[in-house]
């Protein structure tokens, strides 16, 4: 079975330059809608302006910190007195006290905005991630203040990606990539799905990985019916293993799938793969700036129709963009109202599943250019793979 390399080129901590043009490109996709300022609470996005961001997994304190900032002041980073220290080196403008309860978040928070000047002003919070009790509260205590959703503000500005946030993401698709090379060097006859994963989270991480972002092992009959968890079910000749893992480097999320077969494959089986294989490829090659991203669907759809295996496409979209999480815009879907623009990130993964053979969903990052895409993921494709079995 074909290798990767397992040489890693560490990137460099972005700086301050980065967070001031990240901070610039907020700030001017604010005045665009009327904010005068934001109020955020996402992991992602609280690293993205400041480099901090709390735990890879969910707390029972949410939000568990906040970030403030307005056309003129901050970022202002608010954490609980215990967490201080672990800020030091963040970009953020100041750090002061969060309290831990809620009632004490939302009168700090409060207290906050309206030292900032912005009582009477458009403010925006992220009503797609903010508890809708903690948003109502604080709304309660400023009733001067219009709260809006910050959320289309964010997720515009963090879809087209800084040189040194693309620079990332390469690694992290690369680290994917050897997390799939581990994994398909245990996936044998006999081993389970749990302990395929541990080897290659095991990979990713002696890679620099920060955090398993999603580790998946579909075997057999898991693999058509998408199951999401890894389980003890051991690989059995015959059946199709789908790889769908991605880790976190720096911030920022990789996403890759790879299948193959334990054993030689069916006639059906390599069909599957083969089939699958040229959707993404057509897909990748009709990426580019300003392509609507329905398009790029019905491209990858019309080879599935060619062959009349375009009713397997269980998944109802086939890409999606990725960098801060996992699924960000844009949505590559047949109604989706999303354009691709230039360096933005996408994993485009078309997908077919067949109750009784098995799945092909070969997935690859990619890097939106002026007339095409740059490949981040380089492990090799899964009807390449099958010839050699």
């Amino acid at each position: 079975m074909p290798s990767v390399s397992s040489h890693a080129t560490p990137i460099p901590h972005p700086g301050k330059d980065l967070a001031e043009r990240k901070r610039d490109r907020i700030r001017d996709a604010m005045r665009a809608d009327g904010i005068a300022g934001i109020v955020l609470c996402e992991n992602g996005r609280t690293r993205y302006l400041t480099g901090y961001q709390r735990y890879h997994s969910a707390t029972q304190l949410a939000p568990a910190h906040a970030v403030v900032m307005t056309l003129d002041d901050g970022p202002i980073l608010m954490v609980p007195r215990h967490i201080v220290p672990a800020t030091e080196d963040c970009a953020a403008e100041r750090v002061i006290e969060y309290p831990l309860s809620q009632a004490d978040k939302v009168a700090a928070l409060a207290d906050l905005v309206a030292a900032l000047g912005l009582t009477g002003e458009c403010v925006g919070v992220e009503f797609e991630f903010m508890p809708h009790g903690f948003a109502a509260a604080l709304g309660e205590r400023l009733p001067k203040v219009r709260l809006v959703d910050a959320s289309p503000v964010l997720r515009g500005v963090t879809a087209i990606k800084f040189a040194e946030e693309i620079a990332i993401l390469r690694q992290a698709a690369h680290i994917a990539d050897l997390g799939v090379a581990a994994a398909i060097e245990a996936a044998l006859e006999g081993v389970s799905e749990i302990e395929i994963g541990a080897r290659s989270s095991a990979a990713m991480l002696d890679a620099g990985a920060e955090f398993v972002n999603h580790m998946t092992i579909r075997s057999g009959p898991h693999a058509a019916a998408l199951f999401p968890l890894l389980t003890p079910r051991r690989l059995a000749k015959g059946d199709c293993v789908q790889i769908d893992i991605g880790c976190v480097y720096q911030g920022y999320v990789s996403d890759t799938n790879r299948s193959i077969v334990i054993g030689p494959p069916s006639a059906e089986q390599r069909i599957l793969m083969e089939v699958g294989q040229r959707m993404l490829e057509a897909g990748l090659a009709a990426v580019r700036d300003g392509i609507e991203a329905q398009r790029l669907w019905r491209v990858c759809r019309d080879v599935a129709a060619a062959r009349d295996l375009d009713q397997w496409m269980a998944i109802p979209f086939v890409g999606h963009g990725i960098g801060l999480s996992l699924h960000e815009p844009p949505l590559i879907a047949p109604a989706s109202p999303d354009v691709l623009a230039r360096d933005m990130v996408l994993a485009l993964e078309p997908g077919l599943f067949v109750p009784g053979v098995g799945a092909s969903r070969p997935e690859d990052m990619l890097r939106v250019t002026a007339d095409g895409c740059e490949v981040l993921t380089h492990h090799p494709r899964d009807h390449d793979m099958l010839s050699e079995t």
